[in-house]
């Protein structure tokens, strides 16, 4: 943490104290409100609940917490590419920000209790990504979380920015669960190479679910036990997620844990990504609650 950063709420541990597998500096939240585990890698935070409230977020029990390397749950944040990159797939998957170390720029109590993280990111462009850029990210942490997103394109050239909140959603049992809020929307079937179709009824999960929605609505619901509803600002794309039995058996940090999470993850990629004229800057913004 910060010299200059000295508050009551906030605490600097680490993974081996938390879960028992070092690697990784946490930094921990506790107010009357909430409490919260952040990784400072990514910037990701990693477990939400507010008082008197279920849990927000699912952190695998399988997760590892290893410098440079994805932790499987929680909001990693996929910029500034989500998914595969497109032109060069030996990139790694979802971008860089997610394994690299964010600065922790402020810390402060708001009013009705509520506390403000601000981290911050710079890159300097590498032949990863040839765009230098700046990124923001607030999180306020209360009753509910709210998430605010700024970039700004430091090229001297246009740069296109494809990204999203990659949210882990904890549920009783995936395929009992559905999801509101994206009925007569398109979708990209990225378990069918991408093939168009259309979201008839609310969304359920029988097997491997991976969808992008282009042009979402700005709220959908989960409904599961203490149903968890998201509010978006700016977030074109909504991208909803399990791996089903098959796949889940291949990834080492979800094994059989897949059907106690989904994804449905916000932001702006595929058809909805930015594109950044020098100097400009975009903003979204996100309220998570249950």
């Amino acid at each position: 943490m910060s010299e200059q950063i000295r508050t009551d709420f906030l605490s600097c541990t680490d993974s081996g104290a938390v879960y028992g597998k070092p690697g990784l500096d946490l930094l921990l939240v506790q107010t009357p409100l909430c409490r919260a585990v952040i990784a400072r890698q990514g910037a990701q935070l990693l477990e939400f609940q507010a008082a008197d409230r279920e849990p927000l977020l699912w952190l695998s029990p399988e997760a590892q917490f290893e410098a440079g390397k994805a932790v499987r749950g929680g909001i990693p944040l996929c910029l500034p590419w989500f998914g595969i990159h497109r032109r060069d797939p030996a990139k790694p998957k979802h971008g860089l920000v997610r394994t690299q170390a964010w600065q922790l720029a402020g810390a402060k109590e708001l009013e009705h209790g509520d506390v403000e993280l601000v981290f911050t990111f710079r890159h300097a462009g590498s032949e990863l990504f040839a765009a230098p850029f700046f990124c923001e990210f607030r999180m306020r942490l209360g009753r509910e979380l709210q998430l605010h997103l700024r970039l700004e394109n430091l090229s001297e050239e246009t740069a296109e920015y494809s990204w999203a909140w990659h949210t882990y959603f904890p549920v009783a049992s995936v395929r009992e669960i559905e999801v509101h809020g994206l009925e007569h929307t398109d979708y990209l079937d990225n378990t069918r190479e991408l093939a168009r179709f259309r979201q008839e009824g609310p969304l359920t999960f029988p097997g491997e679910v991976d969808r992008v929605f282009e042009n979402a609505p700005a709220h959908q619901r989960i409904l599961t036990s203490a149903p968890i509803d998201c509010y978006s600002d700016n977030c074109r794309t909504v991208i909803t997620w399990n791996p089903g039995a098959e796949l889940a058996a291949t990834l080492a940090d979800v094994g059989e844990h897949y059907g106690e999470f989904v994804c449905v993850e916000h932001g702006n990629a595929f058809a909805g990504s930015w594109q950044l004229a020098p100097a400009a800057q975009a903003e979204a913004a996100l309220i998570l609650q249950r």
